[in-house]
């Protein structure tokens, strides 16, 4: 759910990484690990919620909702995401974004794949009342230990936008990385950093970031603390440059083995 337009990601990440270096202190140190870490689910499906109401001298109430789908027959990985945020206060709506992804990837060696994928984001208090983003490239797993992994990706896209004052349409060149970190058997850090180049105007980039700790309550439901940025250096007029979302979530995750 959207708290804020201000820029608290900074203080915001530090809690993340502070998180979880107390979970990581507070974890007895593993035995040897495996040769090779177990292979991931053939299926999983995960849906997380959140809700804030507050009243008094002043009413808000914030809903953030989201789900994703992984699908895993090799040697593709099938992924889609989609989450959506809104806040009221005093009754008015302040903010209202939705986003989603769909990933489609082909493994050609253990650690090297082909991507490809469609972006959508429409948030019009951010002046964007649609963004589409095509793209493919090169997937690398840089690093891939038993809880630790670094996923690396390049390529060539496409960006078709349209805000409140204008559109535009432009070759682009994404960069980007995904760091998973299982910081104890029931609790994990990731952060998704992703950075656009337009080629039509290279003023004109944009940087995402996607950062959570999850906290496993039992075998199907976790806590979530989530924080999300998006930045744009070249906004619609009469916008800022930088939108964040804060959540605390209940997420509902079920899986099927390979």
């Amino acid at each position: 759910m959207r708290l804020t337009r201000l820029p608290l990601h900074s203080g915001l990440l530090l809690i993340f990484i502070l998180c979880a270096g107390l979970a990581a202190a507070q974890t007895p140190a593993p035995g040897p690990a495996p040769a090779t870490p177990p292979p991931p689910p053939r299926l999983d499906v995960s849906g997380q919620f959140s809700f804030l109401d507050t009243q008094g001298n002043a009413s808000s109430q914030s809903l953030g909702a989201g789900g994703e789908v992984n699908w895993r027959p090799d040697p593709w990985i099938y992924s889609a995401k989609a989450a959506f945020a809104q806040t009221k206060s005093d009754d008015e709506l302040s903010a209202r974004s939705l986003t989603t992804l769909f990933r489609a990837t082909r493994l050609l060696t253990p650690r090297l794949a082909l991507f490809g994928q469609y972006d959508f984001l429409r948030d019009l208090f951010a002046g964007v009342e649609q963004r589409h983003i095509i793209q493919g490239g090169v997937s690398y797993l840089a690093y891939d230990a038993h809880r630790q992994r670094l996923r690396l990706d390049a390529g060539l896209g496409y960006l078709h936008e349209r805000d409140v004052n204008d559109s535009r349409d432009t070759a682009t060149i994404p960069l980007g990385a995904a760091y998973h970190i299982d910081i104890s058997k029931t609790s994990e850090f990731n952060y998704e950093p992703r950075f656009l180049l337009s080629l039509a105007d290279a003023g004109a980039w944009k940087f995402d970031q996607q950062v959570s700790l999850t906290a496993a309550l039992n075998s199907i439901l976790s806590v979530k603390l989530s924080h999300t940025l998006r930045y744009s250096a070249r906004p619609p007029v009469g916008f800022k440059s930088t939108d964040t979302i804060s959540a605390v979530s209940l997420v509902a995750k079920f899986s099927r083995a390979q």
